[in-house]
Formats: C-alpha cells, sequence, structure tokens
C-alpha cells in the first residue's frame, strides 16, 4: 500500500454549520483552507450540517490555495417522510463529479422543503433518496450520530443491504475521538468492513481550528446555553497527519495498519472525485424564442408608442442613437436581460405598479427609456449608454429599481411566488449571514468567563468594555487581554441565516442543482445557498427590488389629485418658483433633507450663486445644478464642495478643459465626466473610458494607468487643441488626483438626475398641491416619529393645521378638508381602532350632530365602538367639538354608567338628591309612587330630555380641562410614544422632558450641566438644549416634567437654555 504521508480533510464543519445547527463552530472556511494548505494537503472538503452553504467561495478559496475541491454535505436521514420522526441520523454526501455536484445540490435543497416533513429539526433526505442517489454520491456513514450510531436492528440492516450493494461509493467512517463511543463505533466498523469488504475511512470530525477556537466554542455556548452531549472526549480540533495518527495511538481502539489505511483511504477518496469547472458567463433568462427579433420589435413599437419619445426629439435623431445602443446590447449579450426587465414594466402597467424614475446607470439607455425600463430620456439629460452597457466589459448587467413599500411587496410576490407567470422561470431570495458584532461578542465572553464569579459583575464588565472600546479600544484591550482573546474568535461568527431585503435571484436553470436552495422559518419562498458576491461572481441575474418611499407619496399624491403620475417628461422642470421653495425648506425633498444639506442647499442655490453660475454653463439647467450638488456632498468633492457653493469655478489654466469642466465648475465631482475627459482630451473610446474608470476605482492598475493617462493627454490635447506639450504637463499633474478622487467616491449622472428628479418632483407637488402632497407623506411616513414631526412643522409653516384624529374629518388614514386646510390624522394607527370603525365614525359625523348625549346614543346603537375605543378617543381630543376631556368623560360617565346608555328607567333618590342634576331630573321624573307615597327611586318620564339638560348643565360648569401633563401621559398610554400636541401657539413653548443627560467636562471629568431633550406641546418639534448647573439648581427637573421655556440662546450648533420655570 502506496502511502501518502498525508490525508484529506472531508468532515469539516465551519461557523456555515451554525445556519442549522446551534453553535457548532466559531471557525470561517478560509482558515481551515490556510491550515491545510500548510500542512501540505491536496485536496479538503466542507461537510458543514445539513448544507453547502457558501460553496462557491470555498470552492475558489481552495483552488487558489492550491488544492482540489470536494463538495459534500453531512446531511440528516430519515427514514420516512410519511410522520414527524426525530430520527435525523447523520451520513456525508460527496459528490463525485459535476453531476455528482449537481445531483447533490438537488437532494440538499429538497431537504430545506418544510411543507412536506423533508426539514423537521433539521433539512432531511429520506433512506429512499439517498438509496436512488446515483453512482456520482460518494456515502460515508458519519459519525457516531450516524445509523449505525443510533439506529436499531432493522435499520442498520436496511442501511447495510444498501451500502454493500454499492460498496464501490460507500465507507464506513471510523473517528479518533477518546469517547467510549467512538471507541465501540470503531470496532463495529471495522467488523463490517471485514465481512463487507467496504473500506474504512477516518472522517475527522473536525469542528474548530485549534484550542483557541476550542474554548472559544465552548465560551460562546456557554453563554448562548447550549450544550451537546457527551463532548467532553470529542476531539474537535483540525488534525495534521501526524496529530490524527498520534490520536488513533492514544485512542486505541483499531490496529495501526487498519487505521493507517482508514487514513489513506481520504486520499483515495479524494482520487476518486472529479475537478470539475462552472460556466463563468452570463446567465441571463431566455423568455422568448427569438429574442433578437421581439427586442427589436418591441424597439420599433414604442419608438412610436411612446408618449414623449417623438415629442422632444425627431425620429432621425433617434435612431442612430438606437442602433448603437443594439449593437452593444447584440455584443453583450445581454438582450434577454433588457427583454426580462421590460417583461416586468409591462406586467407592472398591467397591474397598476409606478416604479422609480429610474436607479443607477440604466438611465443612460434610450432603449431603456423607450421600453418603459427607465422614465429617464438619456438624450435630453446628456446621460452616458457606457456608463451602463459596455462591449469591451464582461460582467452582469444590473438594474435596480424602486418602489413604494405596497408595491414593492406586490413585485416581489410576482416574482418569487408567481415565477413571474412563466414556465421556465426560477426564482428564490437571497441569503445573507446574521453574525455576532464586536459588543455582542463582548457580552458573550464576559456572560461565560464572569457570570459564576462572585467577585465581578460580567454585565457591568461587559457594559464598561463596550462603551470604552468605541473611544479607546487599544487601551480598554489592554486591560482585559483574555476576553479580547475570545472576543476576536467569536465575532463574526455565523449564528443564523437571513434573506436579503431587496435581493432576488432570476434563472432559467434548476437552480436548485446549480446553486442550491434552503429555506428560512420567516419565509414561503426558497433562499439561495450562495450569497450575493457568489451570484455575481458566477454572472446569475439578481433584481433588486428596492423600497423607496418617496416614490408612494408622488403616486398617491397623483391618484389624490386624478392626474397622470408626474414624471420629468410631463412637468415643468425648471419652474423657479418650484426650486425657490425647494431651497428655502428641504422638508419631503429627497436627498436634502438632512440639516447639513438643507444648509449647503442654501447658498449652493443661492441667487448670488446662481448668478455666477448661469453665465458660465451653456444651457444652464437648474436639474443638473441640483445633481451636481447631490455629487458635491460625496467624499470625493470635500475640498472644494464649499468652494463651489460660493460660486467660485476653478481655472485649470486650460481654456477648452475650463469650458468642458464648466457644468462641474471646474472640477469633477462624477465619474461619467472622468469618462467624457478621457475620451474628449485623451483619445480613449467611450468603452474604454469606462474600463479605465472602472480600474482606478478598484484601484486595479492604477500605477500604469496613470501614467497612460497622463501621456495620452499630453500627446492627444496639445495636436487637437492650442495648447502646447509643456503646459498640458502641467495641467495634467493636479488632474490626476481628481480623477482618482472622482473615480473612487464621485457620483453618476446617470444616477443622479433620476434622482434630483424625484426630488424636484417631490418640491413641485408640495409647492402646487401641498394639502394632497402632505397626506399622502403623512399617510406614507406616518410611523416615523422624528418625520411625521417635520411634515407637522412645514404643514403649519404654509397655513395647513395637522390635527390628531378628529371628529368629522379622519378616517382609516390621514385625511385632508380643503376648505379648513386641516389634515387629520387616521384612526387605523390608533391603538385598539380599525378602519372599519374610522368608516362608521366619518359616515355619523355626515350627521352635523349639536348635542354630545345624541351623538353617544348613535355610537352605541349605530357603531361597533367599545367603551375602551370611547375612552381613547376622548383622551386623544377626537371629540373637541363637543367640549374638553373633563367635561366628555363626565358626560359619558352619566350617560354610559348612571343612565344605563339612555335605558335607564329609575333612579334612585340617593345616588341624585343633592347633586347638580337633582333640578333636572325632577323636572322630567316622578318621585311619589302609585299610591302617592314617596318613593326611594325616581321614575324617569323623558330621558332624552334629561340627558340633553345633563349636558347643558356640564357645559356650564366650565369645568377645568385635564392639565396638559396627565393629557402627555394619557397619549402614551394609547399611542405608545410622547406624541402629543395640542396645536395651540401659545403651547409652542411649554416644553415636555423626554430625557435628561449629566453633562462633563473632559479635561477633568467634572459635571457642568444638563443635555435636555425636549417636545414642544404646541408644535410637536423635538429640540435638545444645554442647561447648566447655575440654572438647572434654580429649579431641578426631570423627566416627564413639563416645562414653560422663558429664554435661550444659540451657542455655535447647539441651543442652550437660559430660563425656564416648571409648569405644575
Amino acid at each position: 500500500m502506496a502511502v501518502s504521508n498525508n490525508y484529506c480533510i472531508y468532515h469539516l464543519h465551519s461557523d456555515l454549520s451554525n445556519a442549522v445547527t446551534n453553535i457548532d463552530s466559531v471557525t470561517k472556511f478560509k482558515e481551515y483552507i490556510d491550515r491545510s494548505k500548510e500542512c501540505g494537503m491536496k485536496a479538503m472538503a466542507f461537510s458543514e450540517h445539513g448544507s453547502v452553504m457558501e460553496w462557491w467561495h470555498k470552492k475558489c478559496a481552495i483552488e487558489e490555495a492550491g488544492m482540489k475541491y470536494i463538495h459534500a454535505v453531512e446531511a440528516y436521514l430519515t427514514e420516512d417522510l410519511t410522520e414527524k420522526i426525530r430520527d435525523n441520523y447523520h451520513c456525508v454526501l460527496i459528490a463525485k463529479n459535476y453531476e455528482g455536484f449537481l445531483e447533490l445540490n438537488s437532494l440538499v435543497s429538497q431537504s430545506f422543503n418544510r411543507k412536506d416533513n423533508h426539514f423537521y429539526y433539521a433539512p432531511r433526505i429520506s433512506f429512499d433518496e439517498l438509496f436512488s442517489t446515483s453512482d456520482n454520491i460518494l456515502i460515508t456513514t458519519a459519525c457516531v450520530g450516524g445509523v449505525f450510531g443510533k439506529g436499531d436492528n432493522a435499520t442498520q440492516k436496511k442501511f447495510l443491504e444498501f451500502m454493500t450493494a454499492h460498496k464501490e461509493r460507500c465507507f464506513f467512517e471510523v473517528g479518533h475521538h477518546l469517547d467510549d463511543k467512538q471507541v465501540s463505533y470503531n470496532k463495529r466498523m471495522y467488523d463490517l468492513s471485514t465481512i463487507t469488504g467496504i473500506p474504512l475511512i477516518a472522517g475527522t470530525d473536525t469542528h474548530v481550528l485549534n484550542e483557541e477556537h476550542e474554548k472559544g466554542r465552548s465560551i460562546l455556548q456557554v453563554s448562548k446555553n447550549i450544550r451537546f452531549d457527551g463532548e467532553e472526549k470529542w476531539d474537535l480540533k483540525f488534525k495534521t497527519y501526524d496529530g490524527l495518527i498520534s490520536a488513533y495511538q492514544k485512542q486505541g481502539s483499531l490496529p495501526e495498519d487498519v487505521f493507517l489505511e482508514a487514513i489513506e483511504n481520504t486520499n483515495r477518496m479524494a482520487d476518486m472525485v472529479e475537478e470539475f469547472q462552472l460556466d463563468r458567463g452570463t446567465k441571463y433568462p431566455h423568455i422568448y424564442e427569438n429574442p433578437e427579433e421581439t427586442f427589436k420589435q418591441k424597439i420599433d413599437d414604442a419608438l412610436h408608442s411612446h408618449p414623449y419619445a417623438l415629442k422632444h426629439h425627431t425620429e432621425e435623431e433617434l435612431r442612430p442613437v438606437l442602433e448603437n445602443e443594439f449593437s452593444v446590447y447584440q455584443a453583450t449579450k445581454s438582450i434577454d436581460f433588457m427583454l426580462l426587465q421590460t417583461y416586468l414594466r409591462e406586467w407592472e402597467k398591467e397591474n397598476g405598479i409606478q416604479c422609480g424614475y429610474g436607479r443607477g446607470s440604466v438611465s443612460g439607455s434610450m432603449i431603456a427609456y423607450l421600453l418603459g425600463v427607465t422614465q429617464m430620456d438619456s438624450l435630453r439629460f446628456g446621460l452616458n449608454f457606457f456608463r451602463f452597457m459596455n462591449p469591451s466589459r464582461v460582467t452582469n448587467a444590473d438594474i435596480d429599481t424602486d418602489y413604494s413599500g405596497k408595491d414593492r411587496e406586490t413585485v416581489k410576490q410576482f416574482l418569487l411566488r408567481d415565477k413571474m407567470n412563466l414556465p421556465n422561470i426560477r426564482s428564490a431570495e437571497i441569503i445573507t449571514f446574521n453574525t455576532i458584532a464586536m459588543k455582542g461578542a463582548i457580552r458573550d465572553v464576559c456572560r461565560a468567563l464572569y457570570k459564576d464569579r462572585a467577585d465581578i459583575n460580567y454585565l457591568q464588565t461587559a457594559n464598561l468594555i463596550c462603551k470604552e472600546v468605541e473611544l479607546h479600544e487599544n487601551e480598554i484591550r489592554k486591560k482585559y487581554p483574555e476576553v479580547f482573546k475570545y472576543v476576536d474568535i467569536v465575532n463574526g461568527t455565523i449564528v443564523s441565516i437571513g434573506t436579503h431585503p431587496s435581493g432576488v435571484l432570476i434563472s432559467d436553470l434548476p437552480i436548485e442543482q446549480t446553486v442550491g436552495l434552503c429555506s428560512v422559518s420567516t419565509s414561503d419562498y426558497p433562499v439561495s445557498m450562495i450569497n450575493m458576491k457568489e451570484l455575481d461572481d458566477l454572472m446569475y441575474v439578481k433584481l433588486d427590488i428596492l423600497g423607496l418611499d418617496n416614490i408612494g407619496v408622488i403616486n398617491d399624491t397623483c391618484k389624490m389629485l386624478g392626474i397622470e403620475r408626474l414624471t420629468p417628461d410631463n412637468t415643468d422642470m425648471e419652474d423657479m418658483n418650484v426650486w425657490k421653495s425647494i431651497r428655502d425648506d428641504t422638508t419631503l425633498i429627497f436627498q436634502w433633507e438632512s440639516d447639513s444639506a438643507q444648509h449647503y442647499l442654501k447658498q449652493f442655490m443661492s441667487d448670488q450663486t446662481l448668478e455666477i453660475a448661469r453665465p458660465k454653463i451653456p444651457n444652464f439647467s437648474m436639474l443638473k445644478w441640483m445633481s451636481f450638488g447631490n455629487g458635491l456632498l460625496r467624499p470625493a468633492c470635500a475640498s472644494f464642495r464649499d468652494s463651489v457653493a460660493r460660486g467660485e469655478f476653478y481655472d485649470n489654466g486650460f481654456d477648452a478643459l475650463n469650458e468642458f469642466l464648466s457644468p462641474e465648475a471646474g472640477r469633477i465631482a462624477m465619474q461619467e465626466t472622468i469618462m467624457q475627459f478621457l475620451v474628449k482630451f485623451c483619445g480613449y473610446s467611450a468603452a474604454e473610458s469606462d474600463n479605465v474608470r472602472r480600474a482606478i476605482a478598484k484601484k486595479k492598475g492604477t500605477e500604469t494607468l496613470l501614467p497612460e493617462i497622463e501621456k495620452r493627454f499630453i500627446e492627444y490635447s496639445s495636436e487637437h487643441y492650442d495648447i502646447t506639450k509643456e503646459r498640458c504637463e502641467e495641467v495634467i499633474k493636479p488632474f490626476l488626483q481628481i480623477i482618482l478622487d472622482a473615480s473612487a467616491y464621485g457620483f453618476s449622472w446617470n444616477h443622479s438626475d433620476a434622482y434630483s428628479s424625484i426630488g424636484y418632483i417631490c418640491g413641485y407637488l408640495r409647492y402646487y398641491y401641498p394639502l394632497e402632497f402632505l397626506t399622502a407623506a403623512l399617510n406614507i411616513f406616518g410611523d416615523n416619529m422624528d418625520k411625521t414631526a417635520d411634515i407637522t412643522n412645514y404643514a403649519t409653516k404654509v397655513g395647513i393645521r395637522v390635527t390628531l384624529p378628529k371628529w368629522g374629518l379622519s378616517r382609516g388614514e390621514y385625511f385632508f378638508d380643503k376648505e379648513k386646510k386641516i389634515i387629520a390624522k387616521g384612526l387605523s394607527s390608533v391603538k385598539y381602532m380599525s378602519a372599519g370603525l374610522a368608516d362608521e365614525l366619518y359616515e355619523l359625523a355626515k350627521n352635523k350632530y349639536t348635542s354630545f348625549m345624541d351623538l353617544l346614543k348613535d355610537l352605541d346603537e349605530k357603531s361597533s365602538i367599545n367603551s375602551r375605543q370611547l375612552d381613547i378617543l376622548i383622551k386623544l381630543d377626537f371629540f373637541s367639538d363637543f367640549g374638553n376631556q373633563r367635561e366628555l368623560l363626565r358626560m359619558v360617565d352619566l350617560f354610559s354608567n348612571f343612565f344605563k346608555k339612555g335605558q335607564a328607567k329609575q333612579i334612585k333618590k340617593s345616588d341624585v338628591d343633592g347633586t347638580p342634576i337633582e333640578d333636572i331630573i325632577k323636572r322630567y321624573a316622578v318621585g311619589v309612587t302609585k299610591s302617592g307615597g314617596i318613593a326611594k327611586s325616581y321614575t324617569l318620564l323623558d330621558i332624552s330630555s334629561i340627558l340633553h339638560e345633563a349636558e347643558k348643565a356640564i357645559r356650564d360648569m366650565h369645568l377645568e380641562d385635564l392639565s396638559d401633563l396627565i393629557k402627555v401621559r394619557n397619549f402614551y398610554d394609547v399611542m405608545g410614544y410622547i406624541g402629543y400636541v395640542s396645536g395651540d401657539e401659545k403651547d409652542r413653548r411649554k416644553l415636555y422632558i423626554t430625557d435628561l443627560k449629566p453633562l462633563f467636562r473632559k479635561k477633568d471629568g467634572k459635571q457642568f450641566g444638563y443635555s435636555v431633550f425636549t417636545k414642544s406641546i404646541g408644535s410637536g418639534k423635538e429640540s435638545r438644549f444645554t442647561v447648566f448647573n447655575n440654572v438647572y439648581n434654580k429649579e431641578p427637573v426631570r423627566e416627564g416634567d413639563i416645562i414653560f421655556c422663558k429664554g435661550y440662546e444659540r451657542d455655535g450648533q447647539y441651543f442652550k437654555l437660559t430660563a425656564y420655570s416648571r409648569v405644575v
């Protein structure tokens, strides 16, 4: 027997096994690969529990390390799928070749089916499925958790018969662990091998890299309260060849020649496995029989049917552009992809779904515009096609799409549940891996190390380390070396799997075989077993279905107005009234809502700056200026951002270059400008320019590309422009750094124009249709308290009042009254309310009640409202038209309890006499018996009149309303957040304290004041004030108090509260 003096590790678990089992490893697969390479291994496999997750990354890393990749899984077997029996026997399956790879993936994919008993505690393969595998699957019996370790005699007999019949691809697996079960198991395997002739194989069942990782795994298990029985004597560490031999010698379960042969059989198994290569070409789904012909026809039809294309351009202008783009789509073999996108847009149109105007580089394609894939006219906006599609670039085409929240879910359902209604399409969600973050690792390690220590409070220690690690990581590491020894192991460990929030895999290939699918309990759809980067690398199509609430606001506003959805095609994009409105206030202006962005826009779009920019930029456009501003906010432009805002245009010392760069104030902020510069001044082709830009952005070949750019600029510009080579050398030197910065961090015109259009059209609707626009925005952003406060403040600014739910105005959602210029909150967002009840109340309000008692009677008889809901609505001032909260609560008490909802026939005199309603009742009741004696109760003759007079009496008492503090707390009890707003101008300076934090000086740690977080009772605006001790000590306050602001000052970017009084 030839001995290799090494072995092939194949029974091996990384932290990817944690996706199926609880905390089974803390070692990354790359760490194992590096160690295997160090040991001189020729091949290796990972047999994760129940899955082949991230197999492509493993294959690439193993092959890059010079080893053979072996595709494997430690599967769970079940005898029968008809019943839910948790037998779940372990068994290692290995793909012998490419066909075996497909077969194994298919088996594993099916094992995750949660609807037919395949998945029961773990993904499982049935005996019948295993017994039906082809000779392309190799099989080992795995560990003591396998059939021969825990199956009964009948089960073992059945399995042994299968193995004997297929002995050429089966192995009895032995292990080196010191556990008594393993020793007995090895002897049993040896006996069966001797009887059947099926070879033994040494499976290490490795779960950790080394002793530190073993301790890290144990720490994490202790922290998570996880324990695997019988592991005390299991050696789960990675073994070298010599280490493995020593372990078997120490164990003593098998003769030396036997375990040496079992170890050597790992190499024989590896030799049985054939290496395989995968198709790395594009995998665009094929949905039409003649794609080129179909594509041409759709383009031609769209050219004449598109509502705006021939309004803005002539056919003679468009034809050459379309032909050029078509040839690029042909060359990149992307026609199938564009047809897929077109098919999706056609379905969306049929189903009333309207996506964003465009996102990313696709806006540079005129064909995409004609077909409705984007709504950005690339010719009109001067966008760059080669930024999207490049004939010399071998990467997948990629189109991301924005949808409103509800439309996004509908589209995802169409892709994942309905498979686009196409028989050959398969789809899946894309896997993500949930990992332990740094602070989580610190808490886990501290819990495990210190929870049983009487001298250390592990929670306090963990919190201290978590706080300090952000500010003084080096110091805290030195103070707690043992903690960080294991934190660095545990940090980043996979603990579960999830799904990408927007990505959907679409293919016409059998992805259950070519990719492998799994499932998660939170989704009804299959999930890929390789992640987004792996799918990209293998050139699969993924559609990013992204959510953008601003699109929903635009869509819903236009629906309310009953007008065509506004787009860049049908909107005046240069309306200066709108632009000035945006400059003055960026509330709800997409991408410009932050304080810093709004502050920058005021100067960037100031009259002074625009007066400088307009004459310098040919065909000046406000939309383009806004897009440029968007680019200026990116990191690449930090050095000249403020200069541009002041209207300063940089002089490059070259007139033609200055003219070319005038739209960007003589700078480069946008990536396409680099491409155009390379074409116009260096003689590159359009396709080459994109390749160079991308290479520089990825820092690939920069050392050769930059000198090449410099050389070509000098040669080309000196030849084609009125400039000397010497001057070219002076110009290009500083310019190269600008190119570097913009390539890596610059923005894209193709993307920016589309997003600026969203921002502008939000501004347009806000300016001309504020009621409808703000109502739509409140309905969409209603759960975002900060956003709602901003919208409410803006509404107040333009003379619109936003109220809490209001009788006569509110329905299920926010609703507006055009005459009153009021927007009322909907009832659906209120705890214990429903859209159905909201509709009932809205209909009742049409009766124009003048008496609250009449309304209470109808609410009881004609609506589904209950006492809890009524109480909540009163405490939200819903019925404020009928009185204040104290008055209404008194009326409800009388109506419901005293007069039994208007059904009372008698009332005890003892309950009435001496009360304010005694005289009222005596007017409409009889207080004597039929015989003329004095009765103990009043018999009520006219309950309706009594209720009306009682209501008037309560009003005449002029009861003081509940205090602001009680109202704030009542609101919080109902809504779950501090949100009570009176809407009264006199209450604007009444501030509810939501939080209070002490402030300390850095130099000596002395406490000097407080940071006070407040919410205005009058406006709802949230603020943060600094209160110094000299002010605070005069009248100490705490969270939950209400104060009246008597004075404040601005101190730089902070506000200082100088005087206040508590509101009692």
